[in-house]
Protein backbone atom coordinates (compact mmCIF):
# COMPACT_ATOMS: atom_id res chain seq x y z
CA UNK A 1 0.00 0.00 0.00
CA UNK A 2 1.36 3.43 -0.94
CA UNK A 3 0.38 6.95 1.24
CA UNK A 4 -2.06 7.95 -1.45
CA UNK A 5 -5.32 8.53 -0.87
CA UNK A 6 -7.40 5.70 -1.19
CA UNK A 7 -9.03 4.34 -4.57
CA UNK A 8 -12.54 6.32 -4.88
CA UNK A 9 -14.18 3.74 -6.70
CA UNK A 10 -13.74 0.46 -4.20
CA UNK A 11 -11.52 1.85 -1.93
CA UNK A 12 -13.61 3.98 0.79
CA UNK A 13 -12.75 2.01 3.60
CA UNK A 14 -9.05 2.26 3.44
CA UNK A 15 -6.68 5.07 3.72
CA UNK A 16 -4.08 4.48 1.35
CA UNK A 17 -4.25 3.07 -1.88
CA UNK A 18 -3.15 -0.08 -3.69
CA UNK A 19 0.88 -0.59 -4.74
CA UNK A 20 1.62 0.97 -8.21
CA UNK A 21 2.18 -2.52 -9.61
CA UNK A 22 -1.25 -3.74 -8.23
CA UNK A 23 -3.15 -0.69 -9.78
CA UNK A 24 -1.34 -1.47 -13.40
CA UNK A 25 -2.22 -5.28 -12.45
CA UNK A 26 -6.11 -4.72 -11.93
CA UNK A 27 -6.67 -2.37 -14.87
CA UNK A 28 -7.46 -3.60 -18.04
CA UNK A 29 -8.09 -0.68 -19.94
CA UNK A 30 -5.25 -1.75 -22.11
CA UNK A 31 -7.51 -4.42 -23.73
CA UNK A 32 -11.27 -3.47 -23.28
CA UNK A 33 -11.42 -0.42 -24.58
CA UNK A 34 -11.79 -2.37 -27.65
CA UNK A 35 -15.42 -3.10 -26.45
CA UNK A 36 -16.19 0.79 -26.27
CA UNK A 37 -18.91 0.59 -28.95
CA UNK A 38 -20.96 -2.21 -27.25
CA UNK A 39 -20.69 -0.62 -23.61
CA UNK A 40 -22.25 2.71 -24.92
CA UNK A 41 -24.65 0.81 -27.18
CA UNK A 42 -25.56 -1.69 -23.71
CA UNK A 43 -26.12 1.66 -21.89
CA UNK A 44 -28.31 3.48 -24.45
CA UNK A 45 -30.43 0.24 -24.33
CA UNK A 46 -30.64 0.08 -20.07
CA UNK A 47 -30.88 4.24 -19.87
CA UNK A 48 -33.98 3.72 -21.73
CA UNK A 49 -35.74 0.74 -20.11
CA UNK A 50 -35.09 2.76 -16.66
CA UNK A 51 -37.05 5.94 -18.32
CA UNK A 52 -39.88 3.31 -19.81
CA UNK A 53 -40.52 1.69 -16.50
CA UNK A 54 -40.37 5.22 -14.72
CA UNK A 55 -37.23 4.89 -12.83
CA UNK A 56 -35.03 7.40 -14.12
CA UNK A 57 -36.74 10.56 -15.99
CA UNK A 58 -36.89 10.47 -19.60
CA UNK A 59 -34.79 13.76 -19.91
CA UNK A 60 -32.03 12.03 -17.85
CA UNK A 61 -32.47 8.98 -20.49
CA UNK A 62 -32.11 11.58 -23.29
CA UNK A 63 -29.52 13.40 -21.84
CA UNK A 64 -27.44 10.12 -21.14
CA UNK A 65 -27.75 9.11 -24.84
CA UNK A 66 -26.69 12.23 -25.96
CA UNK A 67 -23.48 12.09 -23.45
CA UNK A 68 -22.49 8.24 -24.64
CA UNK A 69 -23.11 9.41 -28.41
CA UNK A 70 -20.43 12.23 -27.96
CA UNK A 71 -18.23 9.45 -26.42
CA UNK A 72 -18.70 6.95 -29.35
CA UNK A 73 -17.76 10.21 -31.24
CA UNK A 74 -14.59 10.95 -29.46
CA UNK A 75 -13.12 7.50 -29.25
CA UNK A 76 -13.99 6.71 -32.80
CA UNK A 77 -12.02 10.62 -33.61
CA UNK A 78 -9.01 9.04 -31.41
CA UNK A 79 -9.67 11.75 -29.02
CA UNK A 80 -10.71 10.01 -26.25
CA UNK A 81 -8.58 10.06 -23.24
CA UNK A 82 -8.53 6.63 -21.18
CA UNK A 83 -7.36 6.67 -17.86
CA UNK A 84 -5.46 3.54 -16.39
CA UNK A 85 -6.51 5.16 -12.73
CA UNK A 86 -10.43 4.20 -14.09
CA UNK A 87 -9.08 0.79 -14.27
CA UNK A 88 -11.87 -0.59 -17.54
CA UNK A 89 -14.32 0.48 -20.21
CA UNK A 90 -17.12 0.59 -17.76
CA UNK A 91 -15.39 3.56 -15.68
CA UNK A 92 -13.88 5.17 -18.18
CA UNK A 93 -17.06 5.70 -20.01
CA UNK A 94 -19.62 6.51 -16.96
CA UNK A 95 -17.07 8.97 -15.82
CA UNK A 96 -16.20 10.91 -18.92
CA UNK A 97 -20.13 10.54 -19.14
CA UNK A 98 -20.22 12.39 -15.58
CA UNK A 99 -18.21 15.05 -16.95
CA UNK A 100 -20.54 15.86 -19.66
CA UNK A 101 -24.06 15.81 -18.31
CA UNK A 102 -23.48 15.37 -14.28
CA UNK A 103 -25.23 13.46 -11.41
CA UNK A 104 -27.88 12.39 -14.34
CA UNK A 105 -24.86 9.89 -15.39
CA UNK A 106 -24.79 8.06 -11.99
CA UNK A 107 -28.37 7.02 -12.04
CA UNK A 108 -27.05 4.94 -15.59
CA UNK A 109 -25.90 2.32 -13.27
CA UNK A 110 -29.49 1.79 -11.67
CA UNK A 111 -30.31 -1.99 -11.56
CA UNK A 112 -27.32 -3.61 -13.15
CA UNK A 113 -23.52 -4.11 -11.66
CA UNK A 114 -20.11 -3.84 -13.49
CA UNK A 115 -20.91 -7.70 -14.22
CA UNK A 116 -23.56 -7.25 -16.09
CA UNK A 117 -21.62 -5.37 -17.91
CA UNK A 118 -18.97 -7.48 -18.71
CA UNK A 119 -21.21 -10.08 -19.62
CA UNK A 120 -23.21 -8.12 -21.89
CA UNK A 121 -20.28 -6.23 -23.74
CA UNK A 122 -18.53 -9.48 -24.21
CA UNK A 123 -21.28 -11.28 -25.61
CA UNK A 124 -22.15 -8.43 -28.03
CA UNK A 125 -18.36 -8.13 -29.17
CA UNK A 126 -18.37 -12.09 -29.90
CA UNK A 127 -21.79 -11.94 -31.99
CA UNK A 128 -19.95 -8.84 -33.87
CA UNK A 129 -16.62 -10.60 -34.32
CA UNK A 130 -18.33 -13.87 -35.32
CA UNK A 131 -20.56 -11.88 -37.79
CA UNK A 132 -17.85 -10.44 -39.70
CA UNK A 133 -16.92 -14.14 -41.14
CA UNK A 134 -20.53 -14.99 -41.78
CA UNK A 135 -20.24 -13.62 -45.41
CA UNK A 136 -17.49 -15.69 -45.99
CA UNK A 137 -19.14 -19.13 -44.70
CA UNK A 138 -22.23 -18.54 -47.05
CA UNK A 139 -19.32 -18.30 -49.97
CA UNK A 140 -17.72 -21.47 -48.71
CA UNK A 141 -21.23 -23.15 -48.78
CA UNK A 142 -22.27 -22.00 -52.80
CA UNK A 143 -18.86 -22.85 -53.58
CA UNK A 144 -19.07 -26.60 -52.21
CA UNK A 145 -23.00 -27.24 -53.39
CA UNK A 146 -21.02 -26.16 -56.74
CA UNK A 147 -18.23 -28.07 -56.57
CA UNK A 148 -20.28 -31.30 -55.58
CA UNK A 149 -23.02 -30.49 -58.63
CA UNK A 150 -20.19 -29.96 -61.02
CA UNK A 151 -18.84 -33.40 -60.02
CA UNK A 152 -21.91 -35.19 -59.12
CA UNK A 153 -20.59 -39.16 -60.78
CA UNK A 154 -16.66 -38.17 -60.04
CA UNK A 155 -15.80 -41.14 -58.32
CA UNK A 156 -13.31 -40.63 -54.93
CA UNK A 157 -12.31 -42.35 -52.14
CA UNK A 158 -14.10 -42.71 -48.68
CA UNK A 159 -12.11 -42.19 -45.34
CA UNK A 160 -12.96 -42.66 -41.96
CA UNK A 161 -11.04 -42.46 -38.84
CA UNK A 162 -8.12 -41.86 -41.55
CA UNK A 163 -9.12 -44.87 -42.91
CA UNK A 164 -9.63 -45.92 -46.64
CA UNK A 165 -13.34 -46.58 -46.76
CA UNK A 166 -15.68 -47.84 -49.32
CA UNK A 167 -16.26 -45.38 -52.68
CA UNK A 168 -18.16 -42.40 -52.98
CA UNK A 169 -18.43 -39.52 -55.38
CA UNK A 170 -16.89 -36.27 -55.01
CA UNK A 171 -20.70 -34.96 -54.92
CA UNK A 172 -21.60 -37.30 -51.87
CA UNK A 173 -17.83 -35.99 -50.26
CA UNK A 174 -19.64 -32.64 -50.81
CA UNK A 175 -22.60 -32.91 -49.63
CA UNK A 176 -20.82 -34.45 -45.94
CA UNK A 177 -18.82 -30.79 -46.31
CA UNK A 178 -22.26 -29.44 -46.47
CA UNK A 179 -23.49 -30.65 -43.81
CA UNK A 180 -20.71 -29.63 -41.33
CA UNK A 181 -20.99 -26.33 -43.14
CA UNK A 182 -24.42 -25.40 -42.52
CA UNK A 183 -24.05 -27.05 -38.69
CA UNK A 184 -21.73 -24.12 -38.47
CA UNK A 185 -24.14 -21.03 -38.21
CA UNK A 186 -26.39 -23.56 -36.05
CA UNK A 187 -23.88 -23.72 -33.53
CA UNK A 188 -22.89 -19.96 -33.80
CA UNK A 189 -26.48 -18.66 -32.74
CA UNK A 190 -26.62 -21.57 -29.79
CA UNK A 191 -22.54 -20.38 -29.14
CA UNK A 192 -23.71 -16.82 -28.61
CA UNK A 193 -27.19 -17.20 -27.33
CA UNK A 194 -28.21 -13.98 -28.01
CA UNK A 195 -29.72 -13.55 -24.46
CA UNK A 196 -29.39 -10.60 -22.05
CA UNK A 197 -27.31 -10.67 -19.06
CA UNK A 198 -27.86 -7.53 -17.86
CA UNK A 199 -30.26 -6.52 -14.52
CA UNK A 200 -29.70 -9.97 -13.49
CA UNK A 201 -29.07 -7.99 -10.83
CA UNK A 202 -26.35 -10.01 -8.78
CA UNK A 203 -26.80 -12.00 -6.12
CA UNK A 204 -29.75 -10.85 -3.78
CA UNK A 205 -31.28 -7.83 -6.62
CA UNK A 206 -31.28 -4.43 -6.94
CA UNK A 207 -33.80 -2.35 -4.84
CA UNK A 208 -35.00 -1.13 -7.76
CA UNK A 209 -38.03 -3.28 -9.63
CA UNK A 210 -36.58 -2.84 -13.28
CA UNK A 211 -38.23 -5.38 -15.87
CA UNK A 212 -35.98 -8.03 -17.50
CA UNK A 213 -37.89 -7.87 -20.56
CA UNK A 214 -37.70 -4.68 -21.57
CA UNK A 215 -33.88 -4.50 -22.36
CA UNK A 216 -34.69 -6.79 -25.73
CA UNK A 217 -33.34 -4.17 -28.12
CA UNK A 218 -31.88 -4.55 -31.65
CA UNK A 219 -28.81 -2.60 -30.25
CA UNK A 220 -28.13 -5.37 -27.47
CA UNK A 221 -29.77 -8.89 -27.50
CA UNK A 222 -32.60 -10.09 -28.07
CA UNK A 223 -33.75 -11.87 -25.20
CA UNK A 224 -32.90 -12.13 -21.50
CA UNK A 225 -31.21 -15.38 -19.09
CA UNK A 226 -33.67 -16.30 -16.80
CA UNK A 227 -33.57 -14.87 -13.49
CA UNK A 228 -31.03 -16.33 -11.15
CA UNK A 229 -30.09 -18.59 -13.67
CA UNK A 230 -26.23 -18.78 -14.27
CA UNK A 231 -25.39 -17.35 -17.58
CA UNK A 232 -22.72 -18.71 -19.93
CA UNK A 233 -19.40 -16.51 -18.49
CA UNK A 234 -17.67 -14.86 -20.96
CA UNK A 235 -14.31 -17.27 -20.98
CA UNK A 236 -17.16 -19.74 -21.46
CA UNK A 237 -18.75 -17.44 -24.51
CA UNK A 238 -14.83 -17.17 -26.01
CA UNK A 239 -13.78 -20.75 -25.55
CA UNK A 240 -17.18 -21.99 -27.60
CA UNK A 241 -16.36 -19.13 -29.96
CA UNK A 242 -12.59 -20.35 -30.48
CA UNK A 243 -14.12 -23.95 -30.97
CA UNK A 244 -16.05 -22.59 -33.89
CA UNK A 245 -13.09 -21.39 -35.41
CA UNK A 246 -11.00 -24.00 -35.13
CA UNK A 247 -8.81 -22.32 -32.67
CA UNK A 248 -6.71 -23.42 -29.42
CA UNK A 249 -8.88 -24.35 -26.57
Amino acid sequence: MTNKSANKMWGGRFEMSPDELMVRINASIGFDRVLAPQDIRGSKAHAAMLAETGIISKSDAREIAKGLDQIAAEIAEGKFKFSEALEDIHMNVESRLTELIGPAAGRLHTARSRNDQVALDFRMYVRDAASSFDLALGELQRTLAQKALEHAHVIMPGFTHLQPAQPVTFGHGGGQALTTVHAVPAERMRMLGHVNPQSRRGVAGPATPAPRSIPRRPSTLPSSTPERASSPRPQATCRRRRSLRGGPH
